[in-house]
């Protein structure tokens, strides 16, 4: 009885306003960086303990999540497909169990890099859920290197999560002139909203994203600026015109634009040779395009190395991850080639 009395107690003080959980959403196309920028944002946030993420990947196994609770965080997954489809249920079922049993002061959800954000807003802001929470921010990462082709071939998806995003963040800049066009597409999509496009560890995350958008001024590149001016004030939202789509359509959508293929790794190489492997079934159109890959790879040195493609770079790093397997996304994918090519039977 006292349990019961406990938990009802703590419900009724979570509803009120100065204990509403503070609600992050932190999106973004395949391999833009998120849960690189999560990492850094909890890191800023005042008592690790208050934070739980809700963790959502395109695939059988949820590689951000384990980075994520390796390092001590507390980590609710959804796995296998987009937050706002077939899981959109699940979703609202999960963050109102979370809001109802834990004791938090921050929620930061990680939608998958098919997810649509104005879905996931449109769930935040139920009312069975949004008398409990405050939306502090809802960012979109995207990547400069590779936004301009996401722009022309995925738009459904890409296009959505910068248009809802009250922020967005640049990642991977190499190229001015693909910086260029990514700024350009994303004032096409979002008017208003601050982009920001200094290195993120210049930036106190937290801060910014949590900002009224009268106070938004340092590093970010107000409607009428260009590349060279880094500082401006945020005007009023105004969202293109994006026809909203239906769960069903979306779902199909998501099927036919993205595979997914997960592989258990069986030969042991070192890191070396990883990479020259690896890097060939990049180039290889055998086993159709690939968007993404990442996970882990054991080392015939041993231990693991952690394995992350974002379609730029690839990039291997030893870990103390146990699992050996990779995740690989694309629009196109031979699940027999890849199994073969990547345990070295082709």
């Amino acid at each position: 009885m006292m349990n019961f009395m406990t938990r009802a107690f703590k419900k009724v003080m979570k509803s009120t306003e100065g204990n509403k959980v503070k609600v992050y959403i932190i999106s973004g196309f395949l391999g833009a960086g998120k849960t690189t920028f999560i990492q850094q944002l909890i890191q800023e946030l005042p008592d690790p303990s208050k934070i739980l993420v809700l963790e959502n990947d395109f695939g059988q196994i949820n590689l951000d999540g384990a980075i994520l609770r390796e390092k001590g965080y507390t980590v609710r997954e959804l796995t296998s497909g987009c937050i706002c489809c077939s899981l959109a249920g699940d979703f609202r079922r999960a963050l109102a169990d979370i809001l109802d049993t834990k004791d938090l002061e921050y929620i930061i959800i990680e939608p998958s890099g098919v997810s649509q954000l104005s879905d996931i807003l449109a769930i935040c802001k139920d009312p069975s859920i949004a008398k409990h929470i405050e939306l502090t921010g809802c960012v979109s990462i995207v990547d400069a290197m590779r936004a301009p082709m996401y722009y022309k071939n995925f738009g459904i998806f890409f296009k959505d999560q910068i248009a809802y995003s009250s922020q967005v963040f640049i990642s991977h800049q190499e190229d001015d002139q693909l910086l260029q066009e990514t700024l350009e597409i994303i004032r096409i999509l979002n008017p208003a909203a601050p982009i920001y496009i200094l290195p993120w560890e210049e930036l106190t995350l937290s801060k910014y994203i949590s900002m009224h958008p009268h106070e938004q001024a340092v590093s970010s590149l107000a409607p009428t600026q260009t590349i060279e001016n880094h500082k401006g004030h945020h005007t009023n939202r105004n969202h293109p015109e994006i026809p909203h789509h239906d769960h069903i359509a979306h779902h199909a959508q998501a099927k036919d634009s993205f595979l997914t293929c997960t592989v258990e790794c069986t030969l042991p190489r070192t890191i070396s040779e990883w990479h020259l492997h690896l890097q060939a079934l990049i180039d290889t159109n055998t086993s159709g395009q690939i968007l993404r890959l990442k996970g882990c790879i054991p080392l015939s040195t041993g231990g693991q190395a952690l394995v992350q493609y974002n379609g730029t770079s690839l990039e291997i790093t030893p870990t103390t991850l146990h699992d050996s397997y990779l995740t690989i996304i694309g629009p196109s994918l031979n699940n027999d080639a890849l199994q073969s090519f990547i345990n070295g039977t082709m």
